[in-house]
């Protein structure tokens, strides 16, 4: 770290000690398998955590699923394990195109619920339970998660979900979340859990272009890539972009859910988050905001481990429900100084490991994990403005919010300094948009719904001013959307729900509004933008992550 490392980032002595233990509180169990050393299929769902030679935690991040093929070209020569860690290998040469598929692949069988309510405590979900009992939907508890033990300290991120009563029809689950529960809106059940009970089965064939190697094992093999690393082709992003990815380490082929091809990456932390910070922040941002970027990513890493992907043969995903991951592809020599300067750098609230959200732009007031999510306000994840007063939010009403946003921004995020690199995603400090009758129609269409001609439209704001409850009057009825990404998902994908409405009416009906916003995300967190502004305002990388995460502290852990 910088200079003043010393003096603000405590750090522990001794040895690395790491071990996790995963819960789910389900009554099956992967087939109640007994899990040995002969058994890799079942040790990729056991999520069993371990070293790489330099002593850093390993993780097992999903690349790709539901494949057919994959093709491969190893830029060194390559081994290939059918048995696992310290099986026999068989050594392969590089530079040329590899494929890579899966015969009678079969699917496994899971037990669905869809994700009503989440807390760390379990008298969190009472509220929730209730509701859910009053409109006769059966619901089940269960804890997710990990107790962790990592250089002398121990960590428990479990949590709990209150979930619809498992079912083994993932249609079903999917057609909750299509057309709504009775309480849908009200309980942003968007997500599914799922948990396994028998194992997806293939076998897993690698074969050389012209045919001449071929190699077979059942559910599993594992190749260990050259330092240079490996090309994949075809890999496809959650906007179904297809293109090259680049990584390196070790590369585990297995059945996904359905039976077809899943590909995994294991590699150790420091690996991944070589691309993780390029894919999340710009890479020309200043040194001290790519360092709290790679601090707080590496924060979200180690928390989510074993609270996320119960059923699937990894433990994260590349995509934007944990974090963004492009392997090498983005990797970036100013991104990797930034992860190698704070190696190992976490942060932490008392014991516990501190749940460090990101967005890229807060609007000038950042937002509470209560009013986004229905989650417990943690003491770091408060609403006040972005800037040095720190204080909560500058308005109350409509009309305070508008003189506000009219008004030259002292937010960090909002501009930056005179002489200093302009970014992107500054312009989203004020935003317009407009909503005609049509439109607004069309977003209660999607949604199922018919409320006749539509009268009015009304809201409902948390405590950073954004709004949590929007209320669609209707001659025949009305619709309510609850929580802040639920009202920015039905009015067609806002930046953020930081914005007043100016609605036009016509002979007493809805006609359409003007939207005046701020900002682009949830607003949780860390401000990406901001923390930006904060560096080029000189600003470190210590103090730009206790801005937007008061009352924590820095610790190193290997």
């Amino acid at each position: 770290m910088a200079s003043q490392a010393g003096k603000l980032i405590r750090s522990t002595c001794g040895y690395v000690f790491f071990l996790i233990i995963f819960f789910a509180m389900s009554s099956v169990y992967g087939q109640n398998a007994e899990l040995t050393r002969d058994d890799d299929h079942a040790l990729l769902y056991a999520h069993q955590a371990g070293f790489s030679e330099n002593g850093t935690p390993q993780v097992q991040m999903r690349i790709a699923d539901g494949l057919e093929t994959l093709k491969i070209r190893p830029k060194g020569d390559f081994t290939v394990t059918m048995s696992g860690s310290g099986g026999g290998t068989i050594r392969l040469k590089g530079n040329q195109v590899y494929e890579i598929s899966i015969r009678n692949g079969k699917p496994g069988t899971y037990h669905y619920g869809v994700i009503l309510a989440r807390g760390d405590q379990s008298d969190s979900l009472n509220q929730t339970e209730s509701l859910c009992k009053a409109s006769d939907i059966e619901t089940e508890r269960i804890s997710v998660g990990a107790i962790i033990a990592l250089r002398g300290h121990i960590f428990d991120n479990r949590e709990n979900l209150l979930i619809t009563k498992r079912q083994t029809d993932l249609q079903v689950s999917k057609a909750q979340i299509s057309s709504g529960l009775p309480l849908d809106d009200r309980l942003d059940a968007h997500e599914i859990y799922s948990d396994l009970l028998t194992y997806p089965t293939g076998q897993i064939l690698l074969q050389s272009a012209d045919g001449a190697i071929r190699i077979e094992n059942q559910n599993v093999l594992w190749l260990s890539l050259p330092e240079a690393g490996a090309v994949l082709y075809d890999i496809e992003d959650e906007f179904g972009r297809k293109s090259e990815m680049k990584l390196n380490a070790r590369l585990v082929l297995t059945p996904d859910k359905t039976g077809r091809l899943t590909v995994v990456q294991s590699a150790d932390i420091e690996t991944i988050l070589r691309g993780i910070v390029p894919a999340e922040i710009f890479k020309t941002a200043p040194p001290e905001a790519l360092k709290a970027q790679a601090i707080a990513a590496r924060t979200t890493l180690i928390a989510q481990l074993g609270s996320r992907h119960q059923a699937d043969p990894y433990h994260l995903c590349n995509q934007q429900h944990c974090q963004v991951y492009r392997g090498l592809s983005g990797a970036d020599p100013r991104t990797d100084e930034a992860i190698a300067s704070t190696r190992g750098y976490v942060m932490f609230h008392d014991k516990k490991l501190v749940q460090s959200y990101y967005s890229a732009h807060c609007g000038g007031v950042s937002a509470g994990s209560l009013e986004t999510w229905g989650l417990p306000n943690q003491p770091y994840l408060v609403s006040r403005t972005d800037d040095s007063h720190e204080t909560p939010s500058k308005f109350r009403t409509e009309s305070e919010f508008m003189t506000w946003y009219r008004q030259p921004s002292e937010a960090y995020c909002s501009s930056a300094p005179a002489g200093k690199k302009s970014y992107q995603s500054t312009k989203y400090a004020r935003w317009e948009a407009e909503i005609s009758r049509d439109d607004l129609k069309g977003f209660l269409k999607k949604a199922g719904q018919s409320i006749g001609e539509i009268k009015s439209v009304e809201f409902e704001r948390g405590e950073s001013f954004r709004v949590v409850h929007l209320i669609v009057h209707g001659t025949q009825g009305k619709y309510e959307v609850f929580r802040e990404l639920g009202v920015r998902r039905f009015l067609g994908g806002l930046k953020s729900a930081l914005f007043v409405a100016e609605v036009s009416l016509q002979s007493g009906k809805f006609s359409h509004m003007k939207l005046y916003g701020a900002g682009f995300g949830h607003g949780v967190g860390m401000c990406q933008t901001g923390a930006i502004g904060m560096a080029q305002r000189d600003v470190t990388a210590e103090a730009i992550l206790q801005h937007y995460f008061p009352g924590t502290h820095i610790e190193k852990l290997w």
